[in-house]
């Protein structure tokens, strides 16, 4: 019987070691395709680049990677296509690199036809801030962040009603007060921008990569615009947080503007919908996913790839280099209390973004 044991465990431990670099091995000698839902220039495709470059070194097998860009319906196009296998099988070799909308998962946007929580396999996803800048000539002038509440005739860009970008932009103009049309269909951030320094829109948002390597040189420093704000989130307290590190570089968060232009601080179901948004969008602002369905092997392979990628001194120098700030990564774990929280959205807030999607 002891003899028969120790076959036994002999015989388990050979099969756990020609396992394990099986296992291990997934990606040899394959490519890894990156699936964009926002097109070539943007901040997500730019992010997108420094990982391509950094993550192979990290998964075993070292595949290739490469980048692909599907950008349309304001970032819901990749989104459906990669969770209904349109062009791509649930074989670990397409991942998303996707730019989160919050106000279609939110309301349940008839145009995402796939579920974050039933279609989709959470490698990890990464924080960031949004800014939200406009044109110095946009009527009647501004000189300060807080005179965008004085504006007469604002058009901002954006990319379709139903996305994040337009639909904060949408609220935030309404809590201010200021009259606008939304100029949408731009297939990315440079486009905005390009349309900005021609003076075909005159205020939009961008998360901060943008900013630095778009925003600040082409519109900020000529002078052609200015920052107004930073959105905030809902902080541990309950209030309107904004970004330390912002504030302390002078960007205010857009309750203190607004406080600064009407005296008290903004209030009411819009302003409750732009901080839970916020709240969503900043703390999710990219997020990497395979189909559901996908192997095993290769979902272990990118959660440990990506969470080495967090500390890995080379990627994090040339994010910073790149785009001016460092990447905050978050794992898949701690991403499940905010699939919790999509999951039980109030229906004051829930009717808010309906409207606002829905409004002419």
């Amino acid at each position: 019987m002891q003899f028969k044991s120790i076959l036994c465990a002999g015989a388990l431990a050979a099969c756990a070691f020609m396992a394990g670099p099986a296992h291990a091995q997934f990606y040899k000698d394959k490519t890894l395709s990156l699936l964009i839902n926002y097109g070539i220039g943007g901040n997500a495709d730019t992010e997108a680049r420094i990982y391509q470059r950094h993550l192979s070194r990290h998964i075993p097998g070292n595949p290739s990677v490469i980048i692909q860009n599907a950008p349309g319906a304001g970032g819901l196009k990749a989104m459906n296509m990669l969770g209904m296998e349109i062009g791509a099988k649930p074989d670990g070799l397409t991942a998303g690199y996707f730019t989160i909308g919050a106000t279609s998962i939110m309301v349940g946007d008839p145009a995402l036809k796939v579920t974050l929580q039933d279609d989709f396999i959470v490698v990890g996803g990464a924080r960031g801030w949004t800014i939200v800048f406009a044109r110095k000539d946009t009527a009647p002038g501004l000189s300060r962040p807080s005179d965008i509440a004085r504006a007469t005739k604002v058009f901002f860009g954006g990319y379709s009603r139903a996305s994040s970008h337009d639909t904060r932009l949408r609220l935030a103009l309404e809590i201010f007060g200021v009259p606008y049309t939304g100029v949408v269909g731009f297939p990315g951030t440079s486009d905005i921008n390009k349309a900005m320094q021609q003076n075909e829109v005159n205020l939009s948002g961008t998360s901060l990569p943008g900013y630095q390597t778009q925003v600040m040189p082409n519109i900020i420093k000529p002078g052609i615009g200015m920052v107004l704000f930073h959105y905030p989130i809902i902080g541990a307290d309950g209030k309107p947080a904004g970004n330390p590190s912002l504030e302390a570089e002078g960007i205010q968060p857009m309750h203190k503007v607004y406080e600064e232009a009407f005296g008290k601080e903004p209030s009411g179901v819009k302003f409750d919908t732009l901080l839970l948004m916020n709240t969503i969008g900043t703390n999710l602002q990219r997020a990497i996913l395979l189909p559901k369905g996908s192997p095993p092997a290769a979902v272990d392979a990118l959660r440990g790839a990506f969470e080495a990628l967090g500390k890995d001194q080379a990627f994090i120098s040339e994010y910073e280099k790149i785009t001016g700030e460092r990447p905050e990564l978050v794992s898949s774990d701690d991403l499940k209390p905010l699939f919790e929280r999509l999951k039980n959205i109030d229906p004051a807030i829930k009717k808010t973004l309906v409207d606002s999607i829905g409004g002419t």
